[in-house]
């Protein structure tokens, strides 16, 4: 299994085989946690594309009210509210566990945080604005309890693998930084709005 990780002083991004026996010590709940999650983020992302199409809703687009616009606005929700902070945890626990299905939870925060945050903002629902700003706040605040969980357990384990023990805290600092460029560009220019919008005035 390919499995993307944040490794080193680049944040480079690879792909890494996760062995057999590693994918034995996985929980169920781990995997169904980040198989779902995905799925919700393919979903919204087809309903989307296909409403833009006029293949559903047709004469109507995201962002109008319509049955797409409401279900992937609670898709977004899901994401946000529920997705990231449980992957969040189970990283966590993955990676004090020293199973490397940790990174590629970690790696699927990001894009789950930029449609999540699209599906919510972009719906031209009445509350979405507020629940945007909401899960902002709470996903920031998730997020600056990990990196402190991190730390906590890298000092903790000063003098054995300190390498190894602040790989999951070097990874949630580029995702802070990575958190901040997304919101920017979502706000100040939207590209996933710009595609669906060209898709609809060309199908």
């Amino acid at each position: 299994m390919d499995a993307p990780q944040f490794k080193g002083s680049t944040a480079g991004i690879y792909s890494k085989k996760v062995p057999l026996y590693e994918m034995k010590q996985i929980d169920n709940l781990s995997l169904v946690g980040l198989y779902l999650s995905e799925s919700l983020l393919y979903l919204g992302f087809v309903l989307i594309l296909l409403n833009n199409m006029n293949v559903l809703a047709p004469g109507s687009f995201f962002g109008a009210f319509n049955w797409v616009t409401v279900a992937v606005f609670f898709i977004g929700l899901a994401i946000n509210f529920v997705s990231i902070p449980y992957l969040y945890f189970s990283s966590f626990r993955n990676f004090k566990k020293e199973n490397d299905f940790w990174d590629k939870e970690t790696f699927w925060i990001l894009p789950l945080f930029f449609f999540g945050t699209f599906f919510i903002y972009c719906s031209q629902i009445s509350s979405a604005f507020s629940l945007f700003i909401i899960s902002v706040v709470m996903i920031s605040t998730v997020h600056l309890w990990f990196v402190r969980m991190s730390w906590k357990l890298a000092n903790k384990n000063l003098g054995e693998t300190l390498a190894n023990y602040q790989q999951y805290s070097t990874s949630l600092k580029y995702l802070t930084a990575y958190y901040m460029l997304l919101l920017a560009l979502l706000i100040i220019y939207n590209p996933l709005q710009q595609m669906f919008v060209w898709i609809r005035l060309h199908s």
